[in-house]
C-alpha cells in the first residue's frame, strides 16, 4: 500500500516554505507520528537551513536599501488617515498606538514572515525601524504644522516639542519594536529556522504601551490646559 511519501509532490528535492509551509503533514494529528512526518518535517529543516546559508550578501543588502527607501512610506497613510477617524479617548490612547507601531514594522514584518534569511544582522533591522520612525514622525510633523494647527495657534513651544519629544517617541518607539522583530530574527538564524513572532511580541507591546502612555499624557495636558 502506498503511503504519503509516494506522493509526487513529497518526492525528491525539499520544497519551498511555500509549498511544505510551516503547518506541513507532520503537523497533522493522525499524521505526527508517521515515517512520512519524520521525512517531510527532516526535508523542511533542510530547505530551511540551505535557504540561510545559501541567500548572498547582495540579495541581503538590496533587501535592506527597499525595505529603507519604503518602510517609512508605508506608515504614511496612517499618518495621513487618522485624524479622519475623530479624537476620542480610546482611538487616542490605544487603537492610535498600535496601528502606528505597526504601520511602522510592517514592511519588515512581512519580510521575516515569509523569509527571514533576506536578512543579514540584528542592526539592519533595528535600523529600518529608526528610518520608519523618523519618515512616519517628519509627515505627522508636517501634518500638524501646515494642515492641522491653524498657523495663529501654532506656537514656538508646539513646533520644537513635536519636532524633539514627539520624533523621538516615534523613532524610540518603532526602533523598540523592530528590536523584538531582529530579536525573533536572531533566534530564527541560530537555530536555521522560521520567524517566531511570540518571540518579537513583548518589545512590540512595550513599544504599544510607551506610545499609548505618551498620548494619554498628551491628551490630559491638553484637557487640562484648555
Amino acid at each position: 500500500m502506498d503511503d504519503i511519501s509516494d506522493e509526487p509532490a513529497l518526492c525528491g528535492v525539499a520544497q519551498s516554505r511555500a509549498e511544505a509551509g510551516s503547518n506541513g503533514i507532520w503537523g497533522e494529528p493522525a499524521l505526527v507520528d508517521t515515517a512520512a512526518a519524520d521525512a517531510e518535517r527532516s526535508r523542511h529543516r533542510a530547505w530551511l537551513a540551505e535557504q540561510w546559508a545559501r541567500t548572498s550578501a547582495k540579495t541581503r543588502f538590496g533587501v535592506f536599501f527597499l525595505l529603507c527607501a519604503f518602510s517609512g512610506l508605508a506608515a504614511i497613510p496612517c499618518a495621513v488617515l487618522k485624524e479622519s477617524f475623530g479624537y476620542g479617548a480610546l482611538l487616542i490612547v490605544v487603537a492610535a498606538p498600535v496601528a502606528e507601531e505597526m504601520a511602522k514594522a510592517i514592511l519588515p514584518l512581512m519580510v521575516l514572515e515569509k523569509r527571514p534569511w533576506f536578512f543579514g544582522s540584528y542592526l539592519s533591522i533595528v535600523l529600518v525601524g529608526l528610518l520608519s520612525g523618523a519618515v512616519f514622525a517628519s509627515v505627522e510633523n508636517a501634518l500638524y504644522f501646515f494642515v492641522y494647527i491653524p498657523s495663529e495657534k501654532l506656537t514656538q513651544g508646539t513646533i520644537l516639542w513635536r519636532l524633539i519629544v514627539c520624533t523621538a517617541m516615534h523613532v524610540g518607539c518603532a526602533a523598540l519594536a523592530c528590536s523584538g522583530l531582529a530579536r525573533a530574527w536572531s533566534r530564527a538564524r541560530e537555530r536555521r529556522a522560521e520567524f517566531e513572532m511570540s518571540v518579537a511580541m513583548p518589545r512590540l507591546i512595550a513599544a504599544v504601551a510607551i506610545h499609548g502612555v505618551y498620548n494619554l499624557g498628551a491628551l490630559i495636558f491638553a484637557i487640562f490646559s484648555r
